[in-house]
């Protein structure tokens, strides 16, 4: 035998050890690599979720006082208008602060969207001043949508309404809708509206804060006085209110679904004031804090 064969041997034992050892440290320091990562991402994680945690505590206080700077009374009736005031803070939601919750107990909608507003008020209503803001909730109050309902209701409850008198679409939507609102008919849909153009008015110099929250005392009161049992009565009635307005939502059934995903929400979600205010029971007296926002009182709007 031969030096080389005797050597080779050695070193190729050698050359394996060797690797075996190298690729060893390789895979311990791609372990401890991977830790470290995993460590380092967790704890990313957490600060993450903490100055989540921290901003969410911080909008929810901001809620909270909002809140608690109203009486009951006053609540309840901002709450007429939930499902509008809704769709609205989709609109003022930031991506740093996120959705502005607090509106919910805010008269007029935050600063920064008053040509949204003032377009909204002119295309969906002609409303473009003092006198016919006055006008449309004038009208609101006295009948809206919910007279004509009501009418189409009397017709086919008595069955005089033949079809040539009776518009087959409006009448389909109130067959619908009657074993969920019976007597109360659309009348939600029509609060919401009065509480949301006083809450636009205002925000547009086109009513006085005054004159704004005297519309909202005239609403709870009506709302009241109605057979309403609960949110979920008064959201059915919106819906019915919205969808006897689209006559049937022939017109724009994309608008109709939106009504019906806002009243779930404000049904069912823990940050809907809804949720957080139910409605009063029969006989109890709401706490206010506005004289202004008389009880009982027809307000005189000029």
């Amino acid at each position: 035998m031969t030096l080389w064969q005797l050597v080779i041997p050695v070193v190729v034992g050698l050359v394996l050890a060797f690797l075996w050892w190298a690729g060893k440290a390789m895979l311990e320091g791609a372990r401890e690599g991977i830790q470290e990562a995993n460590e380092e991402l967790a704890q990313e994680k957490a600060e993450r979720e903490a100055q989540q945690a921290e901003q969410t505590a911080a909008r929810q206080q901001v809620v909270e006082t909002a809140a608690r700077s109203l009486g009951e009374a006053e609540r309840f009736a901002l709450n007429l208008r939930a499902p509008f005031a809704q769709l609205w803070i989709q609109i003022f939601e930031d991506a740093v602060s996120g959705r502005p919750l607090e509106y919910f107990y805010q008269f007029t909608p935050p600063a920064g969207k008053e040509d949204e507003l003032r377009q909204s008020l002119v295309e969906g209503w002609e409303i473009t001043d003092h006198t016919s803001a006055l006008s449309s909730l004038a009208w609101l109050l006295d009948s809206g949508h919910r007279a004509p309902y009501q009418t189409v209701r009397q017709h086919l409850q008595s069955g005089d309404g033949t079809s040539d008198e009776l518009n087959k679409r409006l009448a389909a939507v109130v067959g619908k809708w009657e074993s969920e609102v019976g007597e109360v008919g659309g009348l939600a849909f029509d609060l919401a509206r009065a509480v949301d153009i006083a809450a636009q008015g205002v925000a547009l110099g086109y009513l006085s804060e005054a004159q704004g929250w005297r519309v909202l005392g005239q609403c709870r009161q009506m709302a009241r006085d109605a057979a309403f049992r609960d949110w979920a009565h008064y959201g059915q009635s919106f819906r019915a209110g919205a969808e006897f307005w689209k006559s049937g939502g022939v017109i724009d059934g994309v608008r109709n679904k939106g009504y019906a995903q806002t009243v779930r929400w404000l049904l069912e979600d823990a940050d809907s004031p809804w949720v957080r205010d139910p409605w009063p029971t029969a006989g109890q007296v709401l706490e206010q804090q506005r004289a202004a926002d008389t009880d009982g009182v027809r307000p005189t709007l000029h």
